[in-house]
C-alpha cells in the first residue's frame, strides 16, 4: 500500500512538473516577443526568418505558403497539447484517479511532442532545401540566436539581466 502511494505520488510530481514545463513553453512561445539579431526585425506571427534572407521571388513564392501551412498545423498541435493539459488536471484532481489511467494521457502527451518535434525537423530540412548556403547559414544562425538561454530559461523575466 505504501508504494502504490509513493508510485502515485512519484507520478503526480512528474505530471506537474511536465506541464509547468509545457506552461512555461506555450507562455513564451505564444507572448514572448524577443527581438532578432537582425535590426528591424522581431519574431510574432506576421513575421519569419526568412524575411531577413534575401530571397529570390522564386524562393519566396515556396516559402510564404510553406511557412503558412506549417504555423496552421504547429497551431493544432498546441492546441491539442493544451486539451490534454487540461484532462491530465482533470484527471489527477480526481479522487480515485489510478496511475494506468495517468500514463496512457501522458504517452497521449508524448505522442503530441514528439509529432510536434517531428514537423519542425521536417519543415526546417524543407527549408533548406529553397536557400542557398549562405541563405542556410544566415537562417540557422538566427534560429540558434532566437533560441533561449538555457541558463535563464525557468526564471522570471525580472530574474534577467
Amino acid at each position: 500500500m505504501k508504494n502504490r502511494w509513493m508510485g502515485l505520488l512519484l507520478i503526480l510530481s512528474l505530471t506537474i512538473n511536465m506541464a509547468v514545463i509545457v506552461v512555461v513553453g506555450y507562455k513564451y512561445y505564444h507572448h514572448g516577443q524577443h527581438a532578432l539579431p537582425v535590426a528591424g526585425l522581431e519574431t510574432g506571427k506576421s513575421h519569419h526568418f526568412f524575411h531577413v534572407l534575401g530571397l529570390s521571388k522564386s524562393q519566396m513564392a515556396e516559402m510564404e505558403p510553406m511557412a503558412a501551412l506549417f504555423h496552421n498545423r504547429l497551431t493544432k498541435l498546441h492546441s491539442t497539447m493544451e486539451i490534454k493539459k487540461d484532462l491530465l488536471f482533470k484527471l489527477l484532481s480526481q479522487r480515485d484517479v489510478t496511475y494506468s489511467q495517468a500514463e496512457q494521457l501522458q504517452k497521449q502527451i508524448a505522442v503530441t511532442q514528439d509529432n510536434i518535434q517531428r514537423m519542425v525537423i521536417s519543415h526546417l530540412l524543407d527549408i533548406k532545401m529553397i536557400l542557398n548556403e549562405n541563405q542556410q547559414k544566415q537562417f540557422f544562425k538566427l534560429l540558434q540566436a532566437s533560441m533561449p538561454s538555457h541558463e535563464y530559461f525557468f526564471h522570471n523575466q525580472g530574474d534577467r539581466q
